[in-house]
């Protein structure tokens, strides 16, 4: 027997692709529920419900966020929608991998860290591309506070099914003193 096939007290075992798959499906359809949940809120509150998605639908499919008044159409509303889950998903796949690897070797935590900067900041960059026309549509606090529910979401259910992330995080931070 080699070291290689003893396991480690203090590194946790490879996760299977099937368990990173469902963990990162669950945690993209949390992630886009709160954002879809609290952008439905927002347009309620100011009388126009599924403005947001008409808006970024728009977007989507023509390129343009138009004059300032959105036509709330079911194609547009599906579309970002669908484009929405699935940019989700394949963010909660890709953090659910990351997650694992975060128990096997906990500097992953900087990463995330990072990453979840990037993402946040990803919009704002996304917007710049298209020319400004979302952010004079969207206020960028709504879209701050979205990405932020978002994010502390998709992070509980990610501790909730990693607990052993914590430890190690705690653990790092000891190592660093």
């Amino acid at each position: 027997m080699t070291t290689n096939d003893v396991a480690s007290p203090n590194v946790a075992p490879r996760a299977r692709v099937s368990d990173i798959m469902l963990d990162g499906l669950f945690t993209g359809m949390i992630g886009a529920l709160v954002v879809a949940l609290w952008f439905l809120v927002l347009d309620f509150a100011a009388g126009q419900p599924l403005r947001t998605p008409a808006l970024l639908g728009n977007v989507l499919l023509h390129g343009t966020a138009g004059s300032g008044i959105v036509t709330i159409s079911a194609l547009e509303v599906a579309a970002y929608s669908a484009f929405h889950f699935v940019t989700f998903i394949a963010v909660g796949v890709f953090l659910s991998y990351m997650m694992t690897l975060f128990e096997r070797f906990p500097i992953m935590f900087f990463v995330l860290l990072v990453l979840f900067l990037c993402l946040q900041a990803g919009f704002f960059v996304l917007d710049a591309i298209l020319g400004a026309q979302m952010i004079n549509q969207l206020k960028p606090w709504t879209v701050v506070v979205g990405n932020l529910l978002a994010a502390v979401s998709m992070a509980l259910f990610l501790w909730k099914r990693h607990p052993s992330v914590l430890k190690r995080v705690e653990r790092l931070w000891d190592d660093n003193q």
